[in-house]
């Protein structure tokens, strides 16, 4: 039992290192996250999500997002403005 707790108290350290690495960390009121904003174009391109990612332009995230079509005819990347869930 003593080192489940040792390994759960190593885990949650770790993984805010992580969230801060890749910008998954808390989010601002108002604000979009990566995995919403792939929901949201999956939903809205009907397409499958292969890559995503979080970059910041002017000090305001950005999410990159590659699709593939359904039939795998089209790939393309579409942004979403992290704070306002703007597509573009």
């Amino acid at each position: 039992m003593g080192l489940a707790l040792l390994c759960a108290s190593a885990i949650a350290p770790a993984q805010s290192l992580i969230d801060r690495r890749y910008g998954n960390s808390e989010q601002a009121e108002g604000s979009v996250s990566l995995d919403q904003a792939v929901a949201m174009v999956q939903g809205r391109f009907h397409a499958k999500a292969v890559k995503a990612e979080t970059s910041y332009e002017d000090g305001r995230p950005v999410h990159y997002i590659r699709l593939v079509s359904a039939d795998k005819s089209r790939v393309w990347t579409v942004r979403v403005d992290g704070t306002t869930g703007r597509i573009y």
